[in-house]
């Protein structure tokens, strides 16, 4: 297909070797669609890397959101160990404000033995409990009565003494282990906010390269559909040239108004860029759409912009113009189709990036450019 393409290109060349600023015209299309072949080329290697990039990230996010997974699981054990913790205390609580009752029940009968005791002047009691005894049975019976009361006395104490050492161990240890609980919780929670924070940069910087190659992608369609145009172009001059040579060509007013309806934007400034054209509008189902003027189409396509859209190339009096019709219900005619003033291109429609049923005009003094730059107000050509 490119040297068939070169092979046309050079046999247009040598048809028109008599014409050396139709020549130099071809030559100029033909630079500009091969450097733009190269920024294609370029665009699809960034592109490329951009997609490379993008699954990176996409893996990382990956294993982010799975330590986030984990750490989120070792967060809910930890609140049911809290929970549990928490259960516990309260039931040791019970048991401690139970112990701290026997504790100062027990506080209360040993004071009531001291005062006792002291009361009967402590151990002499037991001596004349000794001496009073009638008979050595008795005399035995009455030890092990106090022995068995200094047993008591002292086991009540040891007891006593047991039971404030368990207590205060019990709180201490439960304070320890609501602390650690509540510390552990604290630093999982910190990392798994640390996570998160990760996660969320990750995905910013995703969202961009997404983004980007998003950009690109859709710069890349417009350079597709810009050298396709200047392809199609070249041919379509080449065509043109050879059709003017062979007939008779218009002189004067020869554009005309593509479309009857209402103007409803005209050529300049518009939403903060150039408004290349001029849109007439008409409701009526069978709006027809025809050539302002004779020539050759350079395409008949659909564009992401444009909708169903014609261009034209004429040669007027020596000079190129270029026509474009856009936002189309449907095209009538074939790219490299030879084309009459007049003669329809299809039916006005709200195709493409259109806000209703309209025509989009454009007439360029010269070739058709992707910057717009040949463009000029149609109805200096055209009058409504």
């Amino acid at each position: 297909m490119k040297k068939s393409g070169s092979l046309i290109l050079a046999i247009g060349i040598v048809m028109i070797v008599g014409q050396p600023a139709a020549a130099n015209e071809l030559l100029e299309i033909r630079d500009k669609r091969l450097d733009l072949k190269q920024d294609v080329l370029e665009k699809e290697s960034h592109i490329e890397a951009l997609g490379k990039d993008e699954q990176i990230y996409l893996a990382e996010l990956k294993s982010l959101d799975d330590e986030v997974a984990e750490v989120n699981q070792k967060v809910r054990n930890l609140n049911n160990a809290l929970n549990a913790s928490e259960k516990t205390i309260v039931e040791m609580k019970k048991e401690i404000d139970n112990l701290s009752d026997r504790i100062s029940l027990r506080e209360q009968l040993i004071k009531e033995r001291l005062r006792t005791m002291q009361s009967q002047d402590g151990l002499g009691m037991y001596v004349d409990l000794i001496f009073d005894s009638k008979s050595l049975s008795q005399l035995f019976d009455t030890a092990t009565v106090i022995g068995t009361i200094i047993k008591a006395d002292k086991e009540l104490l040891a007891k006593h003494q047991a039971d404030q050492q368990t207590l205060k161990d019990q709180e201490q240890e439960l304070h320890r282990k609501k602390i650690s609980l509540e510390n552990d919780h604290q630093e999982m929670q910190s990392l798994k906010d640390e996570l998160q924070q990760k996660t969320d940069e990750k995905q910013e910087l995703l969202d961009s390269i997404q983004k980007e190659k998003q950009n690109s992608e859709s710069e890349l369609m417009d350079m597709y559909e810009i050298y396709v145009n200047l392809a199609s172009q070249e041919i379509a001059i080449l065509k043109e040239n050879q059709r003017v040579e062979y007939h008779s060509v218009e002189s004067g007013d020869v554009f005309i108004m593509p479309a009857e309806g209402e103007l409803t934007s005209g050529y300049g400034p518009r939403w903060g860029r150039l408004h290349a054209g001029i849109d007439i509008a008409d409701e009526s189902p069978d709006a027809v759409v025809v050539a302002a003027a004779s020539g050759t189409v350079i395409r008949s396509y659909y564009s992401a912009t444009y909708g169903n859209c014609v261009l034209i190339t004429h040669k007027i009096n020596g000079k190129t113009f270029t026509s474009l019709y856009a936002h189309l219900e449907k095209s009538t005619v074939t790219t490299g189709q030879s084309i009459s003033k007049g003669e329809v291109l299809g039916y006005m429609g709200n195709t493409g990036d259109s806000r209703g049923k309209h025509l989009h005009f454009e007439i360029h003094e010269g070739k058709w450019n992707y910057g717009k730059s040949n463009s000029v107000n149609p109805l200096q050509y055209v009058k409504k």
